[in-house]
């Protein structure tokens, strides 16, 4: 006896449709799986028999051999549970399932036979959708993430047993409400509502609008953090095809109750100066994606930024120029994506307090210069933006927010559109996109600018990708100011916000 349906099994971040086979035939009673099956899958024989006897169904006491193809992919994963077990079921003519072949399986049993969910049920279902296969039978716990799959039947599962009356269960295609996937974004500061630090905002607005890094340096309580986490507010809502490629990630990581698919806020990621390189690139014996690919399409915040470890800091470069990270394994290697805008903070020392006038600072000159030096050349030179903060004033802490309120949103929408306008022939759509070869074309400065940008270029030592990075600031200031060309004025803010006030005095 023969039968035969699909699964899926994610590869990277997408998903690779399996045929599940199996055969029954007379021998001694056994259970076997072949076609390059893992540890977890090998696993399911005991966890498939158990949920087949427990739902009310019998154990066929004969050979089975259960094979998934294609045989040369490595398969991983308990979520071929379900689709071992209904095989199992047809093959022993126990149940009747009309078209199985236009149906995807996927769950993971318990021993009594209730379906618990599994991670990666969003890409499976768009690729079976690319290859056809309309209809899928899915853990009822992995159904608010379906939300994102139009024209597909699925059908929502809690326990084995209810799979006999598949053919007569119309498949279920409704709006899932699921309040725990809608973030509380009350924590998220506005921006408006941040006391004081008028330069530290402007860079945020700046940062917004054309998607450019941001280093934010300065003591402890000046509001770094909380202008970090002010930016989500700020950037554009996900279109829907990032929505999908982001919330694809999301589900492969079992992470989707952290992305607020209602609203379509981009993803704020900010993991602890402790995490490991392959915790933040992503890695692993099967390479899973790490925190830059939840950042993906948002922002990654690291916060005390000379507290993460060397090695890991200098795995950024690849993914800030990029957009995407290559890990590299025996069996095969794997692309993960990672077009994340960096936003960091730092102290200025051990301490926090140098360069106040206060003499607060017990850190000596060689303290400073070895804390700061743990941030790289080589990365700081990536970050477009980079801020000094100074500790708020007795008024600017006591004085009540009653001023009007400024409409940073309303100057970035316009300059988010100008910007698309501009490069529409373009495979971009920020500034900070902007390659060598479109710099000139598109960065036209007037007669005042262009001797500014030559006294930067001398003065401040500009590496050719300073260079670049400068005039992309400048033009998203141009943008916000509505201006075609680069003017002095844009010019002179973007040497401002790319380094510390007391280098952009070189220039005056």
């Amino acid at each position: 006896m023969y039968a035969d349906l699909y699964s899926a099994v994610i590869s990277g971040i997408r998903a690779e449709i399996v045929r599940v086979e199996i055969d029954i035939s007379n021998g001694l009673p056994g259970f076997s799986i072949v076609g390059l099956a893992g540890k977890t899958v090998r696993e399911s024989a005991k966890r498939v028999r158990s949920a087949v006897v427990n739902s009310g169904f019998h154990w066929p006491m004969k050979k089975i051999t259960v094979n998934l193809a294609p045989g040369d992919v490595q398969k991983y994963g308990s979520h071929f549970d379900l689709a071992i077990a209904v095989c199992l079921l047809i093959c022993s003519k126990q149940i009747n399932i009309k078209n199985k072949s236009k149906y995807l399986f996927a769950g993971e049993l318990t021993l009594n036979g209730d379906i618990n969910r599994v991670k990666g049920i969003l890409p499976m279902l768009l690729e079976a959708k690319n290859k056809g296969i309309k209809k899928a039978v899915i853990p009822l716990e992995n159904a608010a993430e379906c939300n994102l799959v139009q024209n597909t039947e699925i059908t929502f599962l809690q326990n084995l047993k209810e799979i006999d009356n598949l053919n007569n269960i119309k498949g279920s295609k409704t709006k899932i409400k699921n309040n725990t996937l809608r973030l509380n974004r009350n924590k998220i500061p506005d921006i408006n509502s941040i006391r004081g630090q008028k330069t530290a905002k402007k860079a945020v607005m700046i940062a917004a609008a054309g998607r450019h890094n941001l280093l934010l340096v300065g003591p402890p309580g000046c509001g770094k953090t909380m202008l970090a986490h002010s930016i989500v507010k700020l950037l554009p809502l996900l279109n829907k095809e990032e929505l999908i490629e982001v919330a694809s990630i999301y589900s492969i990581k079992d992470k989707l109750r952290d992305l607020d698919i209602n609203n379509r806020y981009r993803p704020f990621v900010a993991p602890h100066h402790s995490i490991t390189s392959a915790g933040l690139i992503g890695g692993g014996k099967i390479p899973v994606p790490g925190e830059i690919s939840l950042a993906h399409k948002g922002v990654l915040f690291l916060d005390e930024l000379p507290e993460f470890k060397n090695k890991v800091l200098s795995n950024l470069r690849e993914p800030l120029e990029n957009k995407k990270i290559k890990i590299v394994r025996q069996q095969a290697s794997f692309i993960f994506p990672a077009d994340f805008q960096l936003i960091t903070a730092m102290n200025p020392c051990p301490c926090g307090y140098a360069g106040l006038d206060d003499n607060r600072c017990s850190c000596s000159e060689r303290d400073i210069a070895r804390y700061q030096k743990k941030l790289s050349g080589a990365l700081k030179d990536r970050i477009d933006l980079q801020i000094e903060l100074l500790p708020l004033k007795s008024d600017d802490i006591l004085k009540k927010n009653t001023e009007q309120q400024y409409n940073y949103l309303k100057k970035i929408e316009q300059a988010v559109l100008a910007q698309k306008d501009r490069y529409k022939d373009l495979n971009i759509s920020y500034n900070s996109q902007l390659s060598i070869e479109n710099i000139e074309k598109f960065c036209p400065l007037d007669s005042d600018a262009e001797n500014i940008l030559k006294q930067a270029v001398e003065n401040l030592q500009l590496s050719m990708r300073g260079y670049i990075r400068l005039l992309r600031v400048a033009r998203t200031t141009a943008d916000l100011n509505k201006n075609k060309n680069i003017k002095s004025n844009d010019l002179l803010e973007a040497v401002n916000l790319r380094w510390y006030a007391e280098k952009s005095e070189m220039l005056l």
